[in-house]
């Protein structure tokens, strides 16, 4: 039960989150704010960037290494995977077909997991 409510607090805050996220950047493009998964040490590398506009998902992460992610809805299903270099580039993934709702946005790589939500 306690899951439960975790979780519940977590995508309500996830929406608060995303609301005042879509006002300040405008209709067109929201980024999604990135925070790292249980920080064991402190990091002098940067978070990793994440921005939607119009169901293209937009990341870049200056490290090194080969970063993998993973977008899961609301119910925790697994929507969409990829991959990409942490060489400070930014990657586009076409997420047409995903749906509609709050997602999960999971990023991991040699300096620690990172997540963020969004909405389509």
């Amino acid at each position: 039960m306690k899951k439960f409510y975790a979780f519940t607090l977590s995508m309500l805050t996830a929406a608060v989150t995303l609301s005042s996220t879509a006002l300040a950047s405008g209709p067109d493009e929201t980024d999604i704010k990135l925070q790292q998964i249980n920080p064991t040490t402190r990091s002098l590398m940067d978070t990793p960037e994440a921005s939607i506009k119009q169901d293209i998902l937009s990341i870049s992460f200056d490290a090194s290494g080969i970063c993998s992610f993973y977008i899961e809805d609301s119910f925790g299903v697994t929507v969409h995977t990829g991959a990409f270099p942490a060489d400070g580039t930014e990657y586009s993934y076409d997420l047409t077909g995903i749906g509609e709702g709050i997602f999960r946005l999971v990023i991991d790589g040699l300096c620690g997991m990172y997540e963020g939500y969004f909405t389509m």
